[in-house]
């Protein structure tokens, strides 16, 4: 059982004062001969977060400012100023953020990993996916340079747009690598003089899907209509992106090319090798 004042009288002293207890032989005696009552501040209200208590603090972001540096903030400002035994812990939208981020890192490098299978097994070889891949770095780059120079942070939406960017700029090292493989398909060519002779080839296609990319991607980067700012970073970041990674993959997928081939096993004598094979199989039958 809990017995408490009426409402009326929680807020006077002298009625406390009037309280009776008991003492360790059971009689009563007044509570102010025991205790000594002193007004002080109180909370209005005790919080708890996982058992423990807590205080909740609620701000807005500043107008030009991210939420990720907001948060960082907050963070900074807590280690100076709470003691030891005190912790932060981000709680309800700033949770949800982190989290988001978080799966975001995972997504990007699972896709990562994706492509590298889809590509070793779309060229059978376990060396030219890393070729492929090497326009990766570039693109990154290209996208958090473009995305500083534009004032845009590091958001969900700019997240976003990386992820597509790792789709989109692989084309190019496909195009490039696809037709080197078949130029040297033919046999009698080295690894260097096939590449002098696909490299000019897919320049215009690889230079026609580049500018036809960043053209789509142009009306959300200028941030026109309702909402739009919220998608500009997205688009700034495939725009830079496809940009540098085009103008890089050019030079340095060959040079990666021509490095990693002495890797491969030798093509000619492998399908010199599978038509003496198919060859010996026909006679047997």
């Amino acid at each position: 059982m809990r017995v408490r004042l009426r409402e009326q009288e929680l807020d006077r002293i002298d009625q406390i004062k009037r309280l009776f207890v008991r003492n360790n032989r059971g009689e009563r005696i007044p509570l102010v001969d025991v205790v000594q009552v002193r007004e002080g501040k109180s909370l209005a209200q005790i919080n708890r977060h996982d058992r423990q208590r807590s205080i909740k603090i609620f701000a807005n972001v500043q107008t030009g400012k991210s939420q990720q540096e907001a948060l960082a903030k907050a963070e900074a400002i807590a280690r100076e100023v709470l003691p030891p035994d005190y912790k932060v812990r981000f709680v309800g939208g700033s949770q949800s953020f982190q989290e988001s981020f978080a799966s975001l890192w995972f997504v990007l490098l699972l896709g990562v990993i994706v492509a590298y299978m889809v590509l070793a097994s779309q060229f059978n070889s376990f060396i030219h996916p890393v070729t492929v891949l090497m326009a990766l770095p570039f693109s990154m780059s290209g996208a958090f340079l473009t995305l500083l120079a534009f004032g845009h942070s590091l958001n969900i939406f700019s997240f976003i747009g990386l992820i597509l960017l790792m789709g989109i700029v692989k084309k190019n090292s496909i195009l490039l690598v696809d037709f080197t493989n078949q130029v040297r398909e033919r046999g009698g060519v080295t690894v260097r003089a096939a590449l002098l002779e696909a490299c000019p080839i897919r320049l215009r296609p690889i230079l026609m899907t580049s500018f036809a990319t960043i053209a789509a991607a142009l009306p959300l980067a200028l941030a026109f209509g309702p909402g739009a700012e919220l998608r500009a970073p997205m688009a700034i970041a495939v725009i830079g992106g496809v940009l540098v990674s085009t103008l890089l993959t050019l030079f340095v997928v060959p040079c990666v090319y021509e490095l990693l081939a002495r890797f491969e096993r030798d093509r000619g004598a492998e399908e010199k090798r599978q038509r003496e094979i198919a060859q010996a199989t026909k006679e047997v039958g």
